[in-house]
């Protein structure tokens, strides 16, 4: 009777050991797809100009000043373009005041 026992407490410790090994290798695997599944997301809400080919574009999710009503919004800009053009055409989509290609304009730090 006791080495029954025994035996049937070494196949449920097995059993628990091979559960938590799956377990880990589950849990790999499902952040790798949220981040796939968050990367789509990302892409289908995207603003930016619609003409621009899908070979340059990349995909940037953008926090807005805290005056805003959003938090934040995903864009989409052309991976050529200089930070400054990226800067004012995220200010454009934003609907935001964009003074900084003036030279009274004041500087907030």
């Amino acid at each position: 009777m006791a080495a029954t026992q025994q035996l049937v407490t070494h196949i449920i410790d097995s059993k628990k050991n091979e559960e938590a090994k799956s377990k880990k290798r589950k849990g790999a695997k499902n952040s790798e797809t949220a981040a796939k599944v968050a990367l789509m997301k990302l892409k289908m809400h995207a603003s930016g100009d619609k003409s621009l080919p899908q070979t340059e574009r990349i995909y940037f999710q953008v926090f807005l000043p805290k005056g805003n009503k959003e938090k934040s919004k995903p864009m989409f800009f052309c991976s050529k373009w200089s930070i400054g053009k990226v800067v004012d055409f995220a200010a454009s989509l934003a609907s935001l005041k964009n003074d900084n290609n003036r030279s009274t304009a004041q500087v907030n730090l």
